[in-house]
């Protein structure tokens, strides 16, 4: 079973949703531990001032406060829009855009809304990350 670990005492708000969110999904659907493979995520939430970076590997996610390093991804959105990610129907990885959901998620991204720096450079990172997220 894949871990998911808290680097902080005290994790923040984002810290805490995102890695209870994976941890659930990878409870709940035990072939997602597949995805994780080596990757550096950071995630923002400027409107609530706070930040997490996701260190996967296989069979770990290390979760903390802030963005540390040099992510592969950086994932930058207002917190509910955050939230809203999770349930937006995925096809390939990516938000199905012949759902409702899907095309406003991806709306989002096209207004800006949404920024995600290096979707281009590691769109497999960004499909599996989309896919341990996804309560779908």
């Amino acid at each position: 079973m894949a871990i998911v670990a808290y680097t902080n005492e005290e994790p923040n708000g984002l810290a805490t949703m995102l890695g209870g969110l994976i941890d659930a999904n990878l409870q709940a659907h035990p072939e997602r531990e597949r995805l994780l493979r080596q990757a550096v995520v950071a995630v923002t939430a400027p409107d609530a001032g706070v930040s997490v970076t996701l260190s996967m590997s296989p069979g770990r996610v290390d979760v903390s406060n802030g963005v540390n390093g040099r992510p592969d991804l950086t994932v930058q959105a207002d917190s509910d829009t955050l939230i809203e990610l999770s349930s937006v129907p995925l096809r390939f990885g990516l938000p199905d855009n012949m759902t409702r959901e899907g095309r406003e998620v991806t709306g989002k991204l096209m207004k800006g809304k949404i920024k995600v720096k290096g979707m281009f450079l590691a769109p497999g990172k960004l499909a599996r990350f989309n896919k341990l997220l996804s309560v779908n």
